[in-house]
Protein backbone atom coordinates (compact mmCIF):
# COMPACT_ATOMS: atom_id res chain seq x y z
CA UNK A 1 0.00 0.00 0.00
CA UNK A 2 1.13 3.40 -0.38
CA UNK A 3 0.18 6.89 -0.46
CA UNK A 4 -0.27 7.50 -3.94
CA UNK A 5 -2.82 5.34 -4.65
CA UNK A 6 -4.46 5.08 -0.64
CA UNK A 7 -4.40 8.84 -0.17
CA UNK A 8 -3.82 11.55 -2.79
CA UNK A 9 -7.25 10.43 -5.17
CA UNK A 10 -9.18 11.69 -2.30
CA UNK A 11 -7.74 14.96 -1.68
CA UNK A 12 -9.97 16.75 -3.38
CA UNK A 13 -12.64 15.84 -0.63
CA UNK A 14 -10.14 17.04 2.18
CA UNK A 15 -10.60 20.77 3.81
CA UNK A 16 -7.96 22.70 3.96
CA UNK A 17 -7.57 24.62 7.25
CA UNK A 18 -4.32 27.10 7.81
CA UNK A 19 -2.83 26.68 10.97
CA UNK A 20 -2.44 30.15 12.45
CA UNK A 21 0.97 31.52 14.32
CA UNK A 22 -0.86 31.72 17.64
CA UNK A 23 -2.42 28.29 17.22
CA UNK A 24 0.80 26.81 16.26
CA UNK A 25 2.81 28.71 19.04
CA UNK A 26 -0.50 27.19 21.59
CA UNK A 27 0.64 23.46 20.06
CA UNK A 28 4.40 24.18 20.21
CA UNK A 29 4.47 24.85 24.17
CA UNK A 30 1.84 22.61 24.79
CA UNK A 31 3.35 19.79 23.34
CA UNK A 32 6.44 20.39 25.22
CA UNK A 33 4.82 20.36 28.67
CA UNK A 34 3.37 17.35 27.94
CA UNK A 35 6.49 15.71 26.84
CA UNK A 36 7.64 16.78 30.64
CA UNK A 37 5.07 15.07 32.22
CA UNK A 38 4.93 12.10 30.08
CA UNK A 39 8.49 10.89 30.40
CA UNK A 40 7.85 8.83 33.68
CA UNK A 41 4.79 6.60 31.97
CA UNK A 42 5.94 3.49 31.45
CA UNK A 43 4.08 3.43 27.56
CA UNK A 44 6.17 6.93 26.58
CA UNK A 45 9.45 5.03 27.64
CA UNK A 46 8.84 2.17 25.65
CA UNK A 47 7.10 4.04 22.79
CA UNK A 48 9.49 7.15 22.98
CA UNK A 49 9.60 7.69 19.20
CA UNK A 50 9.60 11.04 17.87
CA UNK A 51 7.27 12.25 20.81
CA UNK A 52 7.26 15.90 20.02
CA UNK A 53 6.17 15.60 16.71
CA UNK A 54 3.39 13.49 17.56
CA UNK A 55 2.07 15.67 20.48
CA UNK A 56 2.43 18.54 18.05
CA UNK A 57 0.78 16.94 14.76
CA UNK A 58 -2.14 15.83 17.04
CA UNK A 59 -2.79 19.17 19.12
CA UNK A 60 -2.23 21.27 15.52
CA UNK A 61 -5.28 18.93 14.03
CA UNK A 62 -7.55 19.42 17.27
CA UNK A 63 -6.91 23.28 16.62
CA UNK A 64 -8.02 23.06 13.12
CA UNK A 65 -10.94 21.19 13.68
CA UNK A 66 -11.85 23.64 16.06
CA UNK A 67 -11.22 26.56 13.81
CA UNK A 68 -13.05 24.32 10.98
CA UNK A 69 -16.32 24.13 13.20
CA UNK A 70 -15.82 27.40 14.63
CA UNK A 71 -15.96 26.05 18.40
CA UNK A 72 -14.29 25.70 21.21
CA UNK A 73 -13.50 22.48 23.88
CA UNK A 74 -12.23 20.01 21.32
CA UNK A 75 -8.62 20.91 23.04
CA UNK A 76 -7.96 19.55 26.70
CA UNK A 77 -5.53 21.95 27.95
CA UNK A 78 -5.04 19.54 30.63
CA UNK A 79 -1.71 17.46 31.44
CA UNK A 80 -2.01 14.58 33.88
CA UNK A 81 -1.45 10.71 33.75
CA UNK A 82 -2.40 9.07 30.13
CA UNK A 83 -5.03 6.51 31.12
CA UNK A 84 -7.34 9.83 32.68
CA UNK A 85 -7.20 10.62 29.31
CA UNK A 86 -7.50 7.67 27.23
CA UNK A 87 -11.23 8.57 25.61
CA UNK A 88 -12.67 9.93 22.43
CA UNK A 89 -11.17 13.38 21.66
CA UNK A 90 -14.73 14.96 20.82
CA UNK A 91 -16.21 14.07 24.00
CA UNK A 92 -15.31 17.61 25.53
CA UNK A 93 -17.97 18.92 23.23
CA UNK A 94 -20.22 16.01 23.53
CA UNK A 95 -19.74 13.62 20.63
CA UNK A 96 -17.94 10.10 21.41
CA UNK A 97 -15.28 10.62 18.39
CA UNK A 98 -11.87 10.51 18.29
CA UNK A 99 -9.57 12.91 15.92
CA UNK A 100 -6.33 11.01 14.54
CA UNK A 101 -3.79 13.13 12.56
CA UNK A 102 -0.56 12.16 10.90
CA UNK A 103 1.94 13.91 9.40
CA UNK A 104 1.87 14.42 5.06
CA UNK A 105 3.55 10.72 3.80
CA UNK A 106 2.54 8.47 6.66
CA UNK A 107 -0.67 6.68 7.33
CA UNK A 108 -2.85 7.00 10.62
CA UNK A 109 -2.23 4.92 13.61
CA UNK A 110 -5.81 3.68 14.84
CA UNK A 111 -6.42 0.74 18.00
CA UNK A 112 -6.53 -3.11 15.99
CA UNK A 113 -10.45 -2.91 17.52
CA UNK A 114 -11.70 0.53 17.18
CA UNK A 115 -14.62 1.26 18.98
CA UNK A 116 -16.06 4.54 18.20
CA UNK A 117 -15.41 6.83 15.11
CA UNK A 118 -12.34 8.98 13.92
CA UNK A 119 -11.78 11.96 12.00
CA UNK A 120 -9.08 11.84 10.16
CA UNK A 121 -6.31 14.70 9.53
CA UNK A 122 -2.92 15.30 7.56
CA UNK A 123 -1.20 17.89 8.82
CA UNK A 124 1.51 19.15 5.70
CA UNK A 125 3.46 22.52 6.15
CA UNK A 126 1.47 25.01 7.54
CA UNK A 127 -2.14 22.98 7.09
CA UNK A 128 -4.26 20.67 8.31
CA UNK A 129 -6.46 18.79 5.82
CA UNK A 130 -9.64 17.37 7.61
CA UNK A 131 -9.98 14.28 5.45
CA UNK A 132 -13.50 13.05 6.91
CA UNK A 133 -14.46 10.74 9.66
CA UNK A 134 -14.23 6.71 9.89
CA UNK A 135 -16.61 5.22 11.16
CA UNK A 136 -15.73 1.74 13.68
CA UNK A 137 -16.31 -0.50 10.79
CA UNK A 138 -14.52 1.26 8.63
CA UNK A 139 -11.28 1.43 10.74
CA UNK A 140 -11.64 -1.62 11.98
CA UNK A 141 -11.46 -3.30 8.59
CA UNK A 142 -9.07 -0.75 6.31
CA UNK A 143 -6.20 -1.48 8.19
CA UNK A 144 -2.92 -2.84 8.26
CA UNK A 145 0.47 -3.07 10.66
CA UNK A 146 2.54 -2.72 7.67
CA UNK A 147 1.49 0.81 7.42
CA UNK A 148 3.26 1.67 11.24
CA UNK A 149 6.60 2.29 10.18
CA UNK A 150 8.17 2.29 14.53
CA UNK A 151 9.08 -1.07 15.49
CA UNK A 152 8.65 0.20 19.06
CA UNK A 153 4.99 0.67 18.14
CA UNK A 154 4.52 -2.83 15.90
CA UNK A 155 6.09 -4.37 18.80
CA UNK A 156 3.55 -3.09 21.47
CA UNK A 157 0.57 -4.96 18.96
CA UNK A 158 -2.19 -2.56 19.79
CA UNK A 159 -2.31 -0.45 17.02
CA UNK A 160 -2.36 -0.51 13.38
CA UNK A 161 -1.94 1.99 10.36
CA UNK A 162 -5.25 2.81 8.49
CA UNK A 163 -5.53 3.07 4.90
CA UNK A 164 -9.58 3.85 4.24
CA UNK A 165 -9.84 7.20 2.67
CA UNK A 166 -12.12 6.10 0.41
CA UNK A 167 -14.35 5.48 3.04
CA UNK A 168 -14.14 8.32 4.68
CA UNK A 169 -17.74 10.51 5.61
CA UNK A 170 -16.83 14.29 4.73
CA UNK A 171 -18.71 17.14 6.70
CA UNK A 172 -18.82 20.76 7.23
CA UNK A 173 -20.54 21.87 9.63
CA UNK A 174 -20.89 20.02 13.32
CA UNK A 175 -24.65 19.49 13.01
CA UNK A 176 -23.28 17.54 9.61
CA UNK A 177 -20.85 15.62 12.11
CA UNK A 178 -23.60 15.05 14.55
CA UNK A 179 -25.51 13.02 11.69
CA UNK A 180 -23.10 10.91 10.15
CA UNK A 181 -21.75 9.92 13.61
Amino acid sequence: MNYETNIKPFAHNFVKVKISEDNYTKADSFAKKIISAKSKEKHYIIDNDSLYKRFLTGTLGELALEQFLDIKGIVNWEIGESIKYNSPDLRGIGLEIGLKSVNYGLFPIVFNNSYYPEIINIVYKDYVYICGLATVDVLNKYQSIDLIKSTKLKARGTKTGFYGFDKLKTFNTLEELKKIK
